[in-house]
């Protein structure tokens, strides 16, 4: 099982701290995958309040519905408007898109980007502080953002996911970004 038995939330700036300490050594991804969740969308996850607190159950019973489905593991982060959520074990597979488990690091961003602004309110939130996980990511890790998948491209799943809001040459142009500016 690669389930953290206690999830953790990181500000962008820790989880960067967080993610230099790592090392892949038995499983190495290629690329990242993005997902949006759906549910729960913004509006249900800010029922609850924003905080570590919360954020942490929410996680923990995210991880526990994948559990009882069966899953070794599932999506590795869980992106909200204030935290990045780290799930399960980065070092190892996740489970997040048939076509790619084995391959790639599953990024959840919380909100339902069929019908959820991506670009204003805590879409946008959620939004930047995706950018900053998957900068700090990919340069951890030596990928490319070009390398970055949407869950759509899956075809087996059938999935319109992350969702129409969310633009995959904008989300790529912006972690370049996030990388750049880091690297200067």
């Amino acid at each position: 099982m690669t389930f953290l038995a206690e999830p953790r939330g990181f500000v962008p700036a820790a989880f960067d701290v967080y993610v230099k300490t790592l090392h892949w050594l038995a499983w190495r991804p290629k690329y990242v995958v993005l997902h949006n969740s759906a549910e729960p969308n913004l509006a249900q996850w800010a029922h609850f309040g924003a905080g570590p607190v919360n954020g942490l159950q929410r996680v923990k019973n995210l991880n526990a519905y994948y559990k009882g489905i069966g899953w070794h593991s599932g999506p590795h982060l869980f992106v909200a408007p204030d935290f990045v959520w780290l799930a399960c074990d980065l070092r190892a597979d996740g489970v997040h898109a048939s076509c790619y488990n084995h391959e790639s690091i599953g990024v959840e961003m919380v909100g339902d980007y069929s019908s959820e602004p991506f670009d204003s309110g805590d879409g946008a939130k959620v939004r930047a502080n995706t950018v900053a996980a998957l900068a700090s990511l990919h340069r951890a890790l030596g990928l490319s953002p070009e390398t970055i998948r949407f869950h759509k491209e899956c075809v087996a799943d059938h999935h319109d996911c992350p969702g129409k809001n969310v633009s995959k040459a904008d989300m790529i142009a912006r972690v370049a970004e996030a990388m750049e500016a880091a690297h200067a």
